[in-house]
């Protein structure tokens, strides 16, 4: 992805952003408010149903999206 404004270009990768721990008080996997690369949760053991990913035994909200990363100039 290239942002002319900025005169940056960025490598984009799929992600998700994790909302919340469904069904729990607390996030005992800390992982809430974090951006986790789709190869980097496959790598971890998680797993993507549509808008939800089961970590160990926590169920979690979370929207699919990208992530950039700055390419050199």
């Amino acid at each position: 992805m290239v942002l002319k404004e900025l005169g940056r270009s960025f490598s984009m990768t799929p992600a998700v952003v994790f909302i919340t721990a469904t069904g729990q008080d607390h996030d005992p996997n800390d992982l809430v408010g974090r951006v986790k690369s789709k190869d980097a949760l496959e790598a971890m053991g998680g797993e993507l149903f549509g808008n939800s990913v089961i970590f160990k035994d926590t169920a979690y909200d979370v929207i699919d999206g990208f992530m950039g990363e700055p390419l050199p100039p």
